[in-house]
């Protein structure tokens, strides 16, 4: 089945365009089951038509209109006239507006987890072309965090849910093949919400919130190894050791802590005070420093991994639930919600060596209340704004440069991940 969605797209410095998504869906949404979507961003009336007709040509010659290959002459007239229906009818809903759609000059797929819409989803969007080419469905237990694997193919979230309706199962899905592969029941009191893989590509670290313990995972057969308790409250979010013999755990809950578990040693966790809302967590490249946002201080905590000693505090502005530390020297920190009062939005800029300040850009027009997902990638750093549905990317090395809308009234992005592969379609030749 195939839809489409004409919307126009404002983007800084360029002039304005004209997007259409287009999204066909096969099989039920469960394991084994997809839903796609193209979202294109058009030059021309024509160009929108031209773009569409290939999409969907590529599509034809890899699925049937029911999600299995195949190559009879049945459903080769069926594709073909779902193809003219569809430019038909985008010639209909296009404006004619021209514009240029601005790239997002990177390579590979981001990975986005999205909490509303009909249930909660995760998007699949390819950077070379700007186009979101899947979106899968989670369902109503939405899911905040996703985590990519080492090699790229695979994605794992976890089913957080509302308080009055907490999830348990963690999802693995294939990114290649834009499906999911696999879920996975934590138990009652889990509560699932942040998820790294191991560097080995054949485990993952899950933090389960409401029974304050991670879960160690094996990937084939999907299934938990062992758990182990963080010794704090509320552990929200997980990072793991460059050589994975540690994970980092930050817990909101009570004072804000920050937990060292140690995967290799028999050895209790080690749990290090650092402030009110501990909860954005990051760890250098190196592994020499973790930084801890205290969302309900004004600070991000510098832990020094030798000592499991607090070295410096830096300044970050109220409310600052997110940080991310990149491969370029810089950490990046939007603020937002969580104090229950709006506050001025910013994504404040760091230089990690220095521990300073380098510089900070508006997130929003007026003051607000709401959070924000936030990827380092390279020289960009991927933006979510679950409250208004975008997506931008902010150039680390300019940031007067006007930011870039990757998505515009997108279903309330949050939690992202980066994957170096392309879904499968967007290879096809």
């Amino acid at each position: 089945m195939a839809s489409l969605r004409a919307a126009s797209v404002y983007r800084p410095g360029a002039r304005h365009s004209s997007c259409i998504t287009v999204r066909y869906s096969h099989g039920p949404p469960q394991a084994g089951a997809g839903v796609r979507g193209h979202r294109l961003f058009c030059d021309t009336l024509q160009h929108a038509t031209d773009k569409i007709a290939e999409i969907l040509k590529h599509n034809i010659k890899r699925f049937s209109l029911d999600g299995r290959t195949d190559s009879r002459s049945s459903q080769q007239n069926r594709g073909t006239e779902m193809i003219r229906s569809t430019v038909f009818a985008a010639v209909l809903l296009t404006t004619a507006l021209v514009g240029a759609r601005a790239d997002a000059q990177q390579e590979g797929t981001l990975v986005v987890a999205n909490r509303a819409g009909a249930g909660g989803s995760i998007s699949l969007i390819d950077l070379p072309t700007g186009l979101e080419i899947a979106r899968l469905p989670i369902g109503p237990t939405i899911p905040h965090e996703v985590a990519v694997s080492p090699n790229g193919r695979y994605a794992m979230t976890g089913e957080y849910g509302p308080n009055s309706a907490p999830g348990r199962y963690v999802v693995l899905i294939d990114i290649v093949d834009a499906r999911i592969v696999g879920r996975l029941d934590l138990g009652p009191n889990s509560r699932p919400h942040s998820i790294q893989f191991h560097p080995n590509g054949r485990q993952a670290i899950v933090t389960m919130q409401d029974s304050d313990q991670i879960a160690v995972l094996n990937l084939i057969p999907l299934e938990v190894v062992r758990t182990l308790p963080t010794g704090g409250r509320e552990g929200h979010m997980v990072r793991l050791s460059p050589d994975a013999s540690r994970a980092y755990v930050t817990s909101r809950g009570a004072q804000g802590t920050l937990s060292v578990l140690f995967l290799e040693e028999d050895r209790p966790p080690v749990v290090i005070d650092t402030g009110l809302g501990a909860e954005g967590l990051s760890v250098t490249p190196d592994g020499r420093e973790v930084w801890v946002a205290n969302r309900q201080l004004e600070t991000i905590s510098v832990i020094d991994t030798e000592t499991l000693e607090v070295v410096a505090e830096i300044p970050s502005r109220p409310y600052a639930g997110r940080v991310d530390i990149g491969r370029n020297g810089f950490a990046v920190a939007p603020n937002g919600g969580g104090g229950g009062e709006p506050v001025p939005q910013f994504l404040r800029v760091f230089d990690v060596a220095e521990h300073t300040v380098v510089g900070e850009v508006p997130l929003a027009d007026a003051p607000g209340d709401g959070n924000f997902g936030v990827l380092v990638q390279g020289d960009s750093a991927f933006v979510g704004f679950p409250d208004v549905g975008t997506i931008r990317i902010f150039n680390l090395r300019n940031l007067d440069e006007p930011p870039v809308f990757l998505a515009t009234a997108h279903e309330a992005p949050d939690g992202i991940a980066w994957s170096p592969l392309r879904v499968g379609v967007m290879d096809a030749e």
